[in-house]
């Protein structure tokens, strides 16, 4: 069973599917290089974005990088990729594939940057359930208290805990940076035990939070937890982030996550 709550407007990746229209196949995936640079030779020149940027004026672009086909270049635009020619005239959306390895190019490279940004957020930031035992794997979860599959996720963490599982929940108000979720994910954030303030925010233990107590250092937190989702293009809570960097969008229930974690 898989559902999540949506968090609203989507980005200017999906404005640029959308514009373009073309969509690939996905393949398998896996962690490891997904680049490659002409082997002979310097680096090709990178080709002029301002078309592209016309287009979506609001939207960040990268730098185009080089891609095992030649005049092709992938470009990161809020959190998705897109493929540029080198000319700069044309566009598509989707995901490139080596057919020889069997890879999804695309889906490595969103998988590795995934985990570099996880990896630039300091640990204060999260609120960490750690495993029972010894740990097998540490999955990261962007979570709103207030979201129903979020409260059916949280219930079943001990499961997960007990099977040597690590939770690691980072903070993603689905509505945004407002509202009652965003000033209750504060005033746990801002709690000396955050664990069980989130267990009494999701129904799991009995008690009431304060009415807002969400002014503290701690708190910015929310802010970097939403401004990261919204990096990473998280559409919604729950939205688990695994060990090598992919995503599962939506609630999983465990049997399902321990099928794909000790698949890894």
């Amino acid at each position: 069973m898989r559902d999540m709550t949506s968090k609203g407007p989507r980005s200017a990746a999906t404005l640029i599917g959308v514009v373009f229209g073309v969509s690939l196949a996905v393949a398998g995936t896996a962690l490891q290089a997904a680049d490659a640079t002409p082997e002979s030779g310097a680096a090709p020149a990178r080709p002029p974005t301002q078309r592209l940027q016309d287009l979506v004026p609001g939207a960040t672009l990268g730098e185009p990088q080089p891609t095992p086909v030649d005049g092709i270049f992938r470009v990161g635009i809020d959190g998705n990729y897109l493929y540029l020619t080198a000319d700069g005239l044309h566009a598509f959306t989707g995901d490139l594939l080596d057919l020889a390895a069997g890879q999804n190019l695309t889906e490595m490279r969103r998988n590795a940057d995934r985990l570099a940004a996880l990896d630039g957020l300091p640990e204060d930031a999260l609120l960490i359930l750690p495993a029972h035992g010894e740990e097998r794997a540490r999955v990261h979860v962007f979570t709103d208290s207030t979201c129903p599959y979020c409260q059916k996720l949280h219930r079943e963490v001990s499961e997960l805990r007990n099977a040597g599982v690590t939770v690691a929940y980072i903070p993603f108000p689905r509505a945004g940076l407002q509202g009652p979720g965003y000033q209750e994910l504060r005033t746990i954030w801002c709690s000396e035990d955050r664990a069980a303030a989130f267990d009494i925010a999701t129904g799991e233990a009995p008690g009431t939070l304060p009415a807002y107590a969400g002014n503290c250092p701690a708190a910015a937190a929310v802010d970097t937890g939403y401004r990261l989702g919204e990096a990473m293009a998280v559409r919604g809570t729950p939205t688990i982030v695994l060990p090598n960097g992919g995503v599962l969008p939506g609630y999983v229930e465990p049997g399902a996550l321990f099928e794909r974690l000790w698949r890894e």
